[in-house]
């Protein structure tokens, strides 16, 4: 569909070798100011590591024979939307000088794009708003301008770019579902101040440690059920965390690889046959282990 296509920036490879020197100094500078709960396009805090962060918090209160919930947001159009004024004010408030100001307004500004369908062109349009996507410090800048969110959401966040999901953990089910529906509010107003747009076709709710009735959550008036499983960042995600779902689909991934190995092996070489099936068996011996992990905690 038309709405899904962005625009990536062809950028010649001078201006990345100064947009690499640009994002190491204001990295430098910036990372002490931005959450921990803020993953995506940081050295350390990939997917895994948000991932991991909120299926211990779960496993920990459901333990207690507590509740766990998530609310899944999708930031529509991120990148595309992020407004320049806002975005030097707040790396203002974060103590960057006048000439640095400067130096990210001129790269921001003045860019100009047309897009190409067989042998038409559009006429060029000025881009107003957005970062370059394609580009060395567009990432970076994204993080900054959605940084100051993570700091107005209670308890705690599973975050990876644009993907956002407010997950709350505690002992009654009435108060996670009150602490989520408050905590959404508060991203839906967020958005709204920072000229961003949350997608409501990709919200989602997921309870974890009851065994009755739906519940579901209003947010902004709109009454969003419960699912029995989400796929969060890659991973599906079942509200017994059991995986099932996600081991089945890795391993039918695996069978068929192994059925598209099985009808090319005739037009190779043993060396690369050798490698082929090493790399197949490397990938089975990690789906089994986890496999037995997710089993043994059954």
């Amino acid at each position: 569909m038309a709405k899904n296509y962005r625009p990536i920036s062809v950028l010649p490879c001078l201006s990345k070798i100064f947009e690499r020197i640009i994002q190491g100094q204001l990295l430098t500078y910036i990372e002490k100011h931005l959450s921990p709960f803020l993953c995506g396009y940081r050295k350390g805090f990939s997917a895994q590591f948000s991932l991991v962060s909120l299926i211990e918090n779960w496993k920990k209160m459901l333990d207690k024979n507590g509740f766990a919930g998530a609310v899944l947001m999708d930031l529509s159009k991120a990148f595309d939307s992020i407004n320049h004024d806002l975005l030097l004010a707040k790396l203002s408030a974060y103590g960057l000088g006048k000439d640095a100001l400067k130096l990210v307004r001129n790269y921001l500004s003045d860019r100009w794009q047309k897009t190409k369908i067989n042998a038409c062109f559009s006429s060029w349009t000025n881009l107003t708003k957005g970062v370059p996507q394609g580009s060395v410090l567009g990432p970076l800048l994204f993080n900054i301008y959605i940084n100051d969110l993570f700091f107005l959401l209670d308890d705690s966040v599973c975050n990876f770019a644009d993907d956002i999901t407010s997950f709350v953990c505690d002992e009654k089910l009435e108060v996670v579902l009150l602490k989520l529906e408050n905590n959404v509010e508060t991203a839906i107003n967020w958005f709204a101040n920072n000229h961003m747009k949350m997608n409501p076709d990709k919200c989602h709710l997921l309870v974890a440690g009851h065994r009755w009735e739906m519940v579901w959550a209003n947010i902004s008036d709109v009454k969003i059920w419960e699912k029995n499983k989400v796929k969060l960042l890659g991973v599906t995600i079942d509200n017994e965390l059991k995986f099932d779902d996600h081991l089945y689909e890795l391993c039918r991934k695996a069978e068929n690889k192994l059925s598209v190995l099985t009808r090319i092996f005739k037009f190779l070489s043993f060396e690369k046959r050798r490698l082929l099936v090493k790399g197949f068996l490397n990938l089975s011996s990690n789906i089994a282990h986890w496999y037995g992990c997710f089993a043994a905690e059954k």
